[in-house]
């Protein structure tokens, strides 16, 4: 997505198609991995006379107007290791981290919270580690999970039950430390302007049927870019691609990429222009 756009603005550049207004590229680092390129332009100014963004992510002929927000934890439990045969003479770091999660996914998991677009919040346990022998009660235990939070159940909704878990569980004897490294949270816009409007029209001419909006799942640079702006913002998702991100046979489709190209060009011109 983000070399097709350097594409489609090399083209407009040389052959002088754009009459009126500004086309910013920003081209951001470490969006994997807590998008801190994004935090930066978003803190140097970069959005603040921004009218309408787009987002080169692998929608492919579709449009998302919104996204949930994504959470990363890591908890890490305390014990004091002993030899298995004597287990009152120590305490399993494990124990109270297992608790912890099991409740953590029903409670979250379970939730009746719901947004029309986004579904519901979900919280994934995706690593755990604790002790190194067999024979040896474990002074150390590690898990981390991903939570993707909505608007009606955010981030520090999250965080405040997460808190208040670990409480539970110290008090009854552990030692257990909460680590939020990544917290971005979710963005929804109503998909009712002009830009979204021109890009469904403009698309459709090019691929030969309607272009829908919908809700992304993945979380994007927008949550840095977009978080003051309001839900009437112009954003539009929308950049070559399926659905095989982050798979080992990950592709994109040779026509529908260069059709991109195409519809950047006539995107980016005919809504500055006008």
């Amino acid at each position: 997505g983000l070399a097709a756009m350097v594409l489609a603005m090399i083209s407009i550049h040389d052959h002088h198609l754009l009459k009126h207004g500004t086309l910013r590229l920003m081209a951001s680092f470490g969006e994997e991995i807590g998008e801190q390129g994004s935090k930066l332009l978003k803190n140097k100014g970069y959005m603040r006379d921004v009218d309408a963004l787009l987002i080169g992510e692998p929608t492919g002929y579709q449009i998302a107007i919104a996204h949930k927000g994504s959470m990363d934890v890591r908890f890490t439990s305390h014990g004091i290791e002993t030899h298995s045969s004597r287990p009152q003479n120590g305490y399993n770091a494990i124990n109270p981290l297992m608790k912890l999660l099991i409740e953590a996914n029903r409670f979250f998991n379970h939730s009746s919270k719901t947004n029309s677009q986004l579904g519901k919040l979900t919280f994934s346990t995706t690593i755990f580690n604790g002790g190194d022998q067999v024979n040896s009660i474990p002074a150390l235990a590690q898990a981390e999970a991903n939570i993707r939070t909505i608007p009606e159940f955010n981030n520090a909704e999250v965080e405040k039950n997460l808190k208040e878990m670990i409480a539970k569980q110290n008090k009854a004897g552990a030692k257990v430390d909460l680590d939020v490294y990544m917290s971005e949270p979710s963005i929804e816009t109503n998909g009712q302007s002009k830009f979204i409007k021109l890009a469904q029209k403009i698309g459709a001419e090019f691929v030969g049927k309607a272009i829908p909006t919908f809700a992304l799942n993945p979380v994007t640079d927008a949550s840095n870019l977009i978080i003051d702006k309001g839900p009437d913002f112009p954003l539009a998702i929308f950049g070559p691609g399926n659905d095989t991100p982050h798979q080992v046979n990950e592709y994109v489709d040779q026509e529908m990429y260069l059709k991109f190209i195409d519809i950047y060009i006539a995107l980016f011109t005919a809504y500055l222009n006008n």
